[in-house]
C-alpha cells in the first residue's frame, strides 16, 4: 500500500504551470517537523542539525488550481497522497526524484494580516457586552 499522509508548512509559493494538454500541475515543498522530543529538539537545533523534512508535493487538476490560488508561504496544510519516484538526465548524470502526489488537502492555518478579521466583518467582542 503505499499512501502519505503529512502535515506541515508550505516553504515557499507554489508553482502553478499547465501542461501541454493544459492540465494544472503546481509544485510545493512542505516542511514537516521530525518526531523529536523537545529537549532532542533543542539540542538538535543547537548542533545546527535539522529538525524537519523538506518535502516535494504535486498537484493535479482542480487540486492544483485551488492549492495555488489559497496557500502561500508558511501556511500550515495537511495532505494525503502517494509517493512517486522516478529519474531523469541532467548534464550527463541520472537525477533521481522522489514526490507526493496529493489526493486530498485540508487548509489547516493560513498567516492572515491584523486587520484581516476587521476587512471580513468581524470584530472582537468583551464577553461583558454579551447579554446572555
Amino acid at each position: 500500500m503505499n499512501n502519505v499522509n503529512l502535515v506541515g508548512r508550505l516553504t515557499k509559493e507554489p508553482e502553478l504551470r499547465y501542461s501541454q494538454s493544459g492540465k494544472a500541475v503546481t509544485r510545493f515543498t512542505l516542511a514537516v517537523n521530525r518526531k523529536l522530543s523537545r529537549e532532542k529538539k533543542q539540542e538538535a537545533e543547537k548542533n545546527n542539525q535539522p529538525t524537519a523534512d523538506f518535502i516535494g508535493c504535486i498537484a493535479f487538476g482542480v487540486n492544483a488550481e485551488t492549492l495555488a490560488n489559497y496557500i502561500s508561504k508558511g501556511n500550515q496544510l495537511a495532505v494525503t497522497g502517494h509517493i512517486q519516484t522516478g529519474s531523469y538526465e541532467k548534464e550527463g548524470q541520472r537525477i533521481y526524484t522522489t514526490d507526493v502526489i496529493i489526493d486530498n488537502f485540508t487548509f489547516i492555518e493560513t498567516k492572515k494580516s491584523d486587520n484581516a478579521d476587521k476587512e471580513e466583518g468581524y470584530f472582537p467582542v468583551d464577553n461583558k457586552d454579551v447579554p446572555f
